[in-house]
């Protein structure tokens, strides 16, 4: 029996240790917090090691499964790496054991949107598809491990720094832009994460990347790579022209309206088209394609209208947890509209990138959670700044003040683990507050 030490009792880490106890081995559960509070039930047979990070964690460990949590220059992964000891993420694990077609999606922006939508794709082709990863359940809880299946899976860098045999069939890169610069030394760093989506990857199978963002096409593979533009054609790969998308692979040449699109917004179109190219790499009917375009709504807590009062337009975009991701949701208001709250956790975000699109597009900055003053000092005098503190407070403040014809937009820019669980917790939070306004 193997010793298998399972670092970060999130949702990953609490579903491989479970995972692993089932399947008999030796498993402890090990956390820096004294009492994690664990997303799911924990089988008995676990061990668990909470509040220590002592080397003494790793006597007689054969095998480090990591959650996406936990950095790899932590002290008692570089004494791991040291010794010799085998370092995996909970995506390499569950790799191993399930059997089917991968399909995996990464990218700073609309990886989550991109995944819900192929997933949503495969599922009116009669499918059956597993969508899992960074997005719903961990993916080694969610495998079928009898049947061959298609899998359709969001991974973060985080996660993709600890694959190893990993393999994707479809691999997409949708966009490559600064993000989680507190955790990689630099963006070099970040990218090559990124990268690693395409590890392994052979001639038989598809590389999408954005052809409009060079940095995002894999620097070596032997796989297929087809392109995706919203600005115009590319050779082998699927693009915006006039009121068609578009896709071309060989010689055959296919459209379909933008208005089957359900999704709003220049960046839905691009995430369509990706969608679009994952969905013919696999075989499936366009008709398919254009149905699901027509039936997926989009993901909560991303450009949700909440409600309309007096004139005002309150809209949750809470899982824009980066500058790019705000930028992309600032750019469909007109001038001058828009009260933008704004702050969080910092993720070494440059929000001096957002001031010319702030100043065209905010009327009001509303600061909220510990990134508030250094939002503040990047976007001084772009417009005015309003230092609310927290969400009822900018809530209050954007309630009265809006004028009719504006919008009230959340979009952070900023990660929410300093006042919130995560983005969601945040996103239903503004929800709750704006639903309780007077009418």
């Amino acid at each position: 029996m193997s010793k298998v030490l399972v670092l970060g009792a999130g949702k990953s880490g609490v579903a491989s240790a479970n995972f692993l106890a089932k399947r008999g081995d030796d498993v402890v559960l090990a956390d820096a917090k004294a009492e994690p509070s664990l997303p799911y039930p924990l089988d008995e047979r676990v061990a668990r090691a909470f509040g220590t990070e002592d080397s003494s964690l790793l006597d007689h460990v054969s095998t480090i499964i990591l959650s996406p949590g936990v950095p790899l220059t932590s002290a008692l992964l570089l004494e791991a790496a040291a010794k010799g000891i085998p370092i995996v993420g909970e995506i390499e694990l569950a790799f191993r054991q399930l059997q089917g077609t991968v399909i995996a999606i990464t990218g700073s922006n609309g990886k989550s949107t991109t995944t819900m939508l192929i997933g949503e794709i495969l599922r009116v082709a009669g499918r059956n598809p597993i969508v899992a990863g960074n997005i719903g359940e961990p993916l080694i809880a969610a495998i079928d491990p009898e049947h061959p299946r298609a899998y359709v899976l969001e991974l973060s860098s985080f996660q993709l720094e600890t694959v190893d045999t990993f393999h994707a069939n479809v691999a997409l890169l949708l966009n490559i832009t600064p993000d989680h610069m507190d955790r990689y030394p630099t963006f070099s760093d970040y990218a090559a994460a990124k990268y690693r989506i395409f590890r392994n990857q052979e001639s038989a199978d598809v590389a999408i990347v954005n052809g409009n963002d060079r940095r995002s096409a894999p620097r070596e593979t032997t796989a297929r790579v087809w392109r995706f533009s919203s600005a115009g054609a590319v050779e082998q790969g699927a693009w915006l022209e006039g009121d068609d998308l578009v896709i071309a692979i060989g010689e055959e040449q296919r459209r379909i309206p933008r208005s089957s699109l359900r999704l709003q917004g220049t960046a839905n179109v691009e995430n369509a088209l990706a969608s679009w190219l994952a969905a013919r790499a696999v075989g499936v009917d366009d008709v398919d394609v254009q149905i699901a375009f027509g039936t997926f709504a989009g993901l909560p807590h991303r450009m949700v209208l909440v409600r309309e009062r007096s004139g005002v337009r309150w809209i949750n975009d809470s899982k824009g947890t980066n500058v790019d991701a705000t930028l992309k949701s600032l750019e469909s208001f007109p001038d001058a509209s828009v009260l933008l709250i704004l702050g969080g956790k910092d993720k070494a975000g440059e929000f001096e990138r957002m001031r010319d699109l702030v100043q065209a597009k905010a009327r009001a900055v509303l600061t909220i959670g510990s990134a508030a003053d250094r939002v503040a000092e990047a976007l001084d005098g772009a417009t005015e700044i309003v230092a609310a503190g927290d969400m009822q407070r900018a809530v209050a403040w954007a309630s009265e003040h809006g004028k009719n014809g504006e919008t009230v937009l959340l979009s952070p820019a900023c990660a929410s683990f300093d006042q919130y669980r995560n983005f969601e917790h945040r996103g239903e939070h503004f929800e709750e507050l704006v639903r309780g306004l007077s009418s």
